[in-house]
């Protein structure tokens, strides 16, 4: 995995037919490239696919100082000034959906397309998710593998993935504890969070925009997405049935073909 000194060092891992279409996967508080495994396997046999690290998570340095949801933004844009990537297809999860956001504003001439899922546009159209959740994860490192089997997940995954696939369940706590979030990182991408608000700027994102949204996400409610598509000129809803705030991984062909479909005709 190749790390860049930007500042900050950013661990990212690019692949698929140098020609293709770029696609930008951007991930959620806390998250890790792992996370979209599934896509990147998939959609690099058609698609140039870029995963990376946030600040402060993964691989990726961690930085002590301010950050709003722009510092994110200006982070990933100067990681595609270095790799040449003029312009890309953005897929944001939860707060990569905020950052995704952020750089649309910031630099719309750098997206074709833009997927969001189980994100909200923050300030008065933030609609809050499960109390207990949000509150767990707040404490990220300190959490224990029954936290996270018990009280993250449920609103992490749907309740139908849940009940098909416990070990899965089980198997991620596991991973979560043993590989912990860095708790400077985690509480810097919490003020970003805290202060993001472009309800007023939603109008101004220009690039073709599909909002994939799970009915069962515990973490970011279903009216996050119909608030989003009021506001985004042009932005349609696709909704994943039963899934949770986890489509990646919970319905990966059903994600993985939505992007194939919504990408496919903007090049």
């Amino acid at each position: 995995m190749p790390i860049i000194d930007l500042p900050p060092a950013l661990a990212y891992t690019l692949a698929g037919p140098a020609d293709a279409p770029v696609i930008v996967f951007i991930n959620g508080l806390g998250g890790a490239q792992a996370a979209f495994s599934l896509q990147f396997k998939d959609l690099s046999r058609d698609f140039r696919v870029l995963t990376y690290d946030h600040r402060g998570m993964g691989a990726s340095a961690v930085v002590d100082a301010p950050v709003t949801m722009a510092t994110y933004a200006a982070d990933l844009l100067a990681l595609l000034d270095h790799l040449g990537l003029m312009r890309v297809h953005l897929v944001g999860l939860s707060f990569g959906g905020r950052v995704a956001q952020s750089l649309c504003l910031m630099a719309p001439e750098r997206v074709m397309g833009l997927v969001l899922c189980g994100t909200s546009a923050g300030g008065r159209l933030h609609v809050p998710g499960e109390g207990r959740a949000m509150a767990a994860l707040h404490r990220g490192g300190a959490l224990t593998e029954d936290d996270w089997a018990n009280e993250l997940a449920p609103a992490l995954f749907g309740a139908a993935y849940r009940r098909k696939y416990p070990d899965r369940i089980r198997f991620f706590a596991r991973w979560r504890v043993k590989y912990p979030t860095d708790p400077v990182g985690l509480a810097r991408q919490w003020e970003a969070w805290r202060s993001f608000d472009v309800c007023d700027r939603l109008h101004q994102i220009a690039a073709p925009t599909l909002i994939l949204h799970g009915t069962d996400d515990g973490i970011s409610p279903a009216e996050n997405a119909e608030n989003l598509a009021e506001a985004i000129p042009g932005a349609r809803i696709q909704w994943l049935p039963e899934v949770g705030h986890s489509p990646n991984a919970e319905a990966p062909e059903l994600f993985n073909g939505a992007l194939r479909s919504f990408f496919a005709p903007l090049g």
